[in-house]
């Protein structure tokens, strides 16, 4: 498969229609409720799905391997990120913007499960536990080393940050149903009418439903670039291909299967926009959300969607 075919596959080709359509000043729009909807869909979809694989599969070996890569990335992204950028922007503003991109995007993950669901190729449950799993480190990790800088009291405790990551609604939908996933495969009932309502066509039509979405809230994102600091828009750039390169060269080092590979290359390469800010805005006020927001959603995302999908794959299908 060439770049081009990869490219242009249906999700990419919603998104860009959603994302032209913003820029023509198109009055598209598509209400919050039905968004909602969708999303949680495709977080109870995925997280269903990776709670049977992860049945007919096994934590140990790669999995164990790949989740402590993962730890490792969402702790030494938002360190570099950090002492990058502290002196140009600040403490607060360098540390929310490594706890971003330490983090990932569970929209872009799905983006590529889907991807590799329409070319039939299979991929492991460990990697949908990859996904829970590298949430919060990142997280923790640069709030705590904003506190350090910063000295503040009456700012929440790292146990306060814990306890937010994990109970935020779109984690729980993904790990609660991830665990049901688990338990009617160990009982032998997944195969179910439940079965038929989050996988196969039906998946497919709501992810590109969801990427229309997107493409529309990109396009909004992007007319607001024209004034951004051009550190940002660089560090938005390549810091997610540095961090994607990185994870190719460790699938080739230890010979991950090419579905894993793209999963993982695509979580270390992808930049939060849901979790994160939605617990830095009370855990670092002092940084401005208008920066970690237009870097991870405006800039990242996209350029994950449209060219950072395709082209890992065809790197990863080559050479590892």
């Amino acid at each position: 498969m060439d770049i081009l075919t990869t490219i242009l596959n249906p999700g990419v080709l919603f998104f860009m229609l959603g994302f032209i359509a913003i820029l023509l000043n198109s009055n598209l729009s598509i209400p919050d409720s039905v968004v909602k909807f969708v999303s949680l869909y495709l977080m109870l979809s995925i997280g269903f799905k990776g709670g049977i694989s992860l049945f007919h599969s096994t934590l140990f070996g790669d999995g164990i391997l790949i989740i402590g890569i993962i730890i490792a990335m969402s702790a030494i992204v938002p360190i570099y990120s950090y002492f990058l950028l502290k002196k140009q922007l600040g403490v607060a503003d360098a540390a929310a913007i490594g706890a971003t991109y330490g983090s990932n995007s569970t929209l872009t993950y799905i983006t590529a499960a889907g991807f590799l669901t329409s070319i039939n190729i299979p991929y492991q449950g460990y990697m949908t536990v990859a996904l829970v799993v590298m949430e919060t480190p990142a997280i923790i990790f640069a709030v705590v080393m904003a506190q350090l800088s910063m000295k503040g009291k009456g700012r929440k405790s790292t146990k306060s940050v814990i306890c937010e990551s994990l109970t935020d609604g779109t984690l729980l939908v993904l790990v609660g149903s991830m665990v049901i996933g688990y338990i009617l495969a160990a009982m032998g009932t997944e195969k179910s009418p439940l079965s038929a309502f989050i996988g196969g066509d039906m998946f497919t039509g709501m992810l590109v439903f969801f990427l229309l979405y997107m493409g529309t809230l990109v396009g909004k994102k992007v007319k607001a670039i024209e004034s951004f600091p051009m550190i940002l828009v660089l560090f938005a750039i390549i810091a997610p291909v540095i961090n994607g390169i990185t994870a190719i060269l460790i699938s080739k080092l230890f010979g991950f299967a090419h579905g894993d590979a793209l999963l993982l290359t695509i979580l270390c390469a992808s930049a939060s926009y849901i979790v994160a800010p939605a617990i830095l805005k009370d855990t670092l006020p002092e940084a401005n959300p208008a920066k970690y927001l237009t870097m991870s959603m405006g800039i990242t995302f996209p350029l994950n969607i449209i060219f950072g999908i395709p082209i890992y794959w065809w790197a990863i299908t080559t050479y590892v």
